[in-house]
């Protein structure tokens, strides 16, 4: 849930609502407390009410869970629900110290309250994350794509290389390639043309095009460019950051495609050039890759310790009013 400009207006009242009642809710224990050597505990009249406020918070933060998988649910927007879930899940935090007096309690108690303060921990965390990561993920990988489809779309950059370096070197495999491309390269005939996606950057704007390539007879003494492309060139398109390969640096990148550009003709340069495009691109998809595991591993903590939570909390209820 990305708050910003555009929807800070959304959040505002229930800033006010969190402020509001974390005051109410102080002031009333503090009078409950005047008579009382220490602050009261969750037996007492306000101790109890805000236990029981804040337990069925926590049931309510839990079903954000339930809404979001069960889609036959048309119980408000889910971005409604998530707005809710995290303001009622910070106002937790004050009623629920309320609640225990500011003391662990017993053993049952103890272990309750480290899972509650766990999960808002991870939560805010999650939150945190949700708020930097997407944005630097728009800013630093103008090639970013649907996470689901990054292994479908390097297939289509090893084949759009191959297809490149076969045009300027001759045949190298023909895996990759359609039915009249097979035929073209591998007898020597021309390709009437070779579309290639890139990523360019016009001022401050970057973003994806397609660059069609008019290619021509092999050219004589391209031999480095296929020896590049075998050794390194595809064995990083075809596994990024486990191939151990130097085009996973880009100033590395640099001097190598540079070097390899002195050793050959300058017909060759736009091809090199467009080599060169689509190993950043696997780079900036080893790097969505990346900052897509962080932006969700919290929540391989968070949901399991907020079932835990629930399950424990109603244990905590059952002893209560059991031994009450």
């Amino acid at each position: 849930m990305l708050i910003d400009r555009r929807n800070l207006a959304r959040h505002w009242p229930w800033l006010v609502f969190l402020i509001l009642v974390t005051i109410a809710a102080t002031v009333w224990h503090s009078l409950s407390s005047r008579n009382a050597s220490n602050w009261p505990g969750g037996g007492s009249p306000s101790g109890l009410t805000f236990g029981i406020v804040g337990g069925l918070l926590i049931l309510f933060e839990f079903a954000l869970w339930g809404r979001k998988k069960v889609r036959s649910w048309r119980i408000g927007r889910v971005q409604d629900w998530m707005i809710a879930h995290i303001w009622l899940g910070l106002l937790t935090i004050p009623l629920l110290l309320l609640h225990t007096g500011f003391r662990w309690g017993g053993s049952l108690s103890t272990v309750l309250l480290i899972l509650f303060l766990s999960v808002i921990a991870s939560g805010i965390w999650g939150l945190i994350l949700q708020q930097v990561l997407p944005t630097r993920m728009l800013h630093q990988i103008p090639a970013e794509t649907i996470h689901s489809q990054i292994d479908r779309v390097v297939r289509f950059m090893i084949a759009d290389a191959r297809r490149l370096v076969s045009t300027i070197c001759g045949p190298i495999s023909a895996d990759f390639l359609d039915e009249t491309e097979k035929r073209a390269i591998l007898h020597g005939l021309p390709v009437s043309h070779l579309t290639v996606g890139a990523v360019q950057t016009v001022g401050r704007v970057q973003g994806k095009i397609l660059i069609t390539q008019v290619p021509h007879a092999a050219i004589p003494g391209s031999e480095p460019l296929s020896v590049l492309y075998l050794n390194s060139i595809e064995p990083y398109l075809l596994s990024g950051n486990k191939s151990q390969s130097p085009l996973i640096l880009p100033n590395k990148s640099a001097l190598i495609f540079q070097e390899l550009k002195k050793k050959l003709s300058p017909e060759t340069h736009d091809a090199i050039s467009l080599l060169e495009n689509l190993c950043d691109q696997r780079r900036q998809l080893d790097r969505q890759r990346q900052l897509h595991h962080w932006l969700h591993l919290w929540l391989i903590i968070h949901v399991p310790l907020s079932a835990g939570l629930v399950v424990l909390m109603l244990f905590h209820i059952w002893i209560a009013l059991k031994y009450r």
